[in-house]
């Protein structure tokens, strides 16, 4: 996990991304990104075009969090399901949590029709 949320930071979460859809034998994907700053930068841009047909951006609308279900519906409920009416000894301990919670949500979850 990145502590800050620069267009560096964001290069090598794809590059992992990239790295383990690879391994899985995937051909591309598509990714869907919100317009912030990391997303939206020049040296982001720059790095996805490298990448020519592995990724493909698609960036949703400006103001409309009803499309990003990350920003909605999985933030809500990892909201409600581990920080409400919990109480955790430090942030390594949160996180843990977070991590399990995201772990047991992202399960259900298929990779398919990307090849």
């Amino acid at each position: 996990m990145y502590k800050r949320r620069r267009s560096q930071e964001f290069k090598g979460h794809v590059e992992a991304v990239l790295k383990c859809l690879k391994r899985k034998g995937f051909k591309r994907i598509i990714l869907i990104m919100d317009n912030a700053k990391a997303h939206t930068s020049r040296e982001t841009r720059t790095f996805l075009e490298a990448h020519g047909l592995d990724v493909r951006p698609f960036y949703l609308p400006s103001y409309s969090p009803q499309l990003n279900e990350v920003d909605g519906r999985v933030n809500r409920r990892l909201k409600k399901d581990t920080c409400s009416n919990h109480t955790y000894r430090d942030i390594q301990e949160l996180e843990q949590a977070a991590r399990a919670y995201l772990k047991k949500h992202n399960s259900r979850h298929k990779l398919r029709g990307l090849t």
